[in-house]
């Protein structure tokens, strides 16, 4: 790649990239999450111009040293690309200002006044850059031989301390507001497991840079770092690894290693559309009237695709009760992003399965998602419609009762918005949302719960039980009993720590047992609907529906494979003998 006798210059470059690469880091942390004064701000632009050069500086010299530049250049364009940007931008200023002039405004206090493009241009540039160094990072993780359960697990576990510590920035608060740390662990882990569990109001108390952080820990935590990173490396033409495909597979839960790429790709790709899609209809729902709905749009299109319920508003949407187009569309992108990406992708007419003939074929998982999620909708619109006519609703024309009903047995799955007053629903709906947030959504989704799949698998296995079968047959196909086998296990596991979670909030908590139960049913599921006592649980409260949004986000299975020892291989079998059960 370099020639030889330029290694250790280009290892020096490298080393020092990196101390660069903290350097800017913490400039723009600096920048943006602190109230400074000009003079501070105007040293900080000065670090920021410095910082610039020497990526450009790095970046020409190790292109001049490569053994074969054009090659060189075509495997790291995108790096190039910014170079010539910078350099295309520095010809302009120069143009425009002179280099004496120049001179004088970047050694005195206006250097943020004259340079605030050239900064800002390089910071998305150098944002874009650091998602470069991830892609690297990526790769070199995947060569180790850890467990894809113990990564999903561990880049969660990063992206959540990252997001602490952004949202515990005085800037990402409103003046006067402060979070502390448990409390921006709470909203940090709520965001990124797309839960919607809040202790202090997410309109009123953050600032935009607070809010920005909390839509992209919402976007991060839909989709999984591994799978942005694995999917910026296909976009800048890394080769994914086949060790990167296994992780990959693992972490996705698919079993084809042709398609991943094509999966991550167009995963990533339909996420953007359809969150744009809803961005656009939901600006035109709002109307001119609505403050702010430019980024209102673009944030509550993102929260509800990755079902995370985080509202900009006090009562939620309870203000758009009667806007059918905005309910509509938010109730459109939760279903999408609810169902699971293969899922998606094989409605779209994708062909993953390699003994698929037909392209259009819909597999069983499909089938399956489907079927259990429309059963699921309409019971939960007809039990709340019913139930809550003359409750919540009464006095409601019947379009509202059905738009509304239908609203809240989507979004009760595992998005957590609410049109209504959740705390005044009656006890029958509430025991069956305790039910609707258990199942939850589909795998490969946004969501969480124990998925409608397992449910499905479950109620099958029980059925051919019954039926004296010896096999599960779904669709005019047979399911393996291994699937049976890790869905029990699923649904087991789930109960009992649900059973845990409920027991200790019971001892710390004082409130009623049924609204401790819902709260820990919603951190599971990761919903985020609350009967109003998330604000006023106990730090020890807290710190244990943290844990519960992270499992349930990760799910009982990726847990248990990631603290169980790798299977022993048996090349013998104890003889059979029945047990009495039931």
């Amino acid at each position: 790649m370099y020639k030889d006798r330029f290694l250790p210059v280009v290892k020096f470059l490298n080393i020092f990239l990196g101390v660069i690469s903290l350097a800017a880091v913490a400039s723009l942390i600096g920048e943006y999450g602190f109230y400074l004064s000009p003079q501070t701000g105007a040293w900080f632009n000065r670090i920021n111009i410095f910082i610039v050069w020497y990526f450009v500086f790095q970046a020409l010299l190790k292109i001049a040293v490569s053994r074969d530049p054009l090659s060189y250049l075509k495997a790291r364009w995108f790096d190039y690309l910014l170079v010539a940007v910078i350099l295309v931008e520095t010809l302009i200023l120069v143009h425009l200002a002179g280099f004496e002039k120049l001179g004088r405004y970047l050694s005195g206090q206006n250097v943020s006044e004259i340079t605030r493009f050239y900064i800002v241009a390089f910071q998305i540039s150098f944002l874009f850059t650091l998602v470069t160094q991830s892609v690297r990072i990526n790769q070199k993780i995947a060569a180790y031989r850890i467990h894809p359960a113990q990564v999903l697990i561990g880049s969660f576990f990063i992206i959540i301390l990252l997001g602490t510590g952004l949202l515990m920035l005085p800037r990402a608060t409103l003046p006067g507001n402060h979070l502390s740390f448990l409390d921006a662990l709470f909203t940090s882990t709520s965001a990124t497991c797309v839960t919607g569990l809040i202790v202090v109001d997410t309109g009123s108390y953050f600032s935009r840079f607070g809010q920005v952080i909390i839509m992209m820990l919402i976007q991060i935590g839909g989709l999984g770092l591994m799978t942005f990173s694995s999917f910026f490396a296909l976009i800048l033409r890394r080769q994914i690894s086949l060790r990167e495909k296994s992780m990959m597979k693992e972490i996705m839960n698919y079993e084809n290693y042709g398609i991943i790429s094509k999966l991550l790709s167009t995963t990533v790709l339909f996420t953007f559309t359809i969150e744009l899609i809803g961005f656009f209809i939901l600006y035109l729902a709002m109307g001119p009237e609505q403050s702010g709905r430019f980024f209102s749009a673009l944030f509550h299109s993102i929260s509800a695709f990755c079902n995370a319920g985080f509202s900009l508003y006090r009562d939620n949407f309870a203000g758009f009760q009667f806007n059918y187009v905005f309910l509509s569309t938010i109730m459109l992108l939760i279903v999408l992003g609810g169902l699971g990406f293969p899922v998606l992708l094989n409605l779209a007419g994708g062909k993953f399965r390699p003994q698929q003939k037909k392209k259009h074929a819909l597999t069983v998982q499909t089938k399956l998602v489907l079927l259990i999620s429309g059963i699921l909708i309409v019971l939960g619109t007809v039990v709340f419609v019913s139930l809550e006519s003359h409750n919540v609703m009464a006095g409601k024309p019947w379009h509202y009762k059905i738009i509304n009903g239908l609203f809240q047995s989507i979004t009760t799955r595992t998005a957590g918005f609410n049109t209504v007053n959740i705390s005044q629903i009656t006890f029958p709906v509430v025991i069956f949302f305790l039910f609707l947030m258990f199942v939850g959504a589909s795998p490969a989704s946004t969501g969480g719960g124990i998925k409608t799949t397992t449910f499905g698998i479950l109620t099958a296995g029980v059925l051919a039980v019954i039926r004296r079968r010896n096999r599960i047959e779904m669709f005019h196909k047979t399911v393996p009993y291994t699937v049976l086998n890790r869905a029990i296990v699923i649904v087991l596991f789930s109960i009992f720590f649900v059973f845990v979670v409920f027991f200790v909030l019971t001892i710390t908590e004082p409130f009623k047992p049924m609204d401790i139960l819902f709260e820990t049913f919603s951190a599971f599921g990761t919903v985020g609907l609350s009967r109003g006592i998330t604000p006023d649980l106990s730090p020890i409260g807290k710190t244990v529906i943290v844990v519960a949004m992270f499992f349930g986000r990760l799910g009982a299975l990726t847990i248990s494979l990631a603290i169980a020892t790798p299977r022993d291989i048996y090349h013998y079998d104890y003889p059979k003998e029945n047990v009495m059960v039931g």
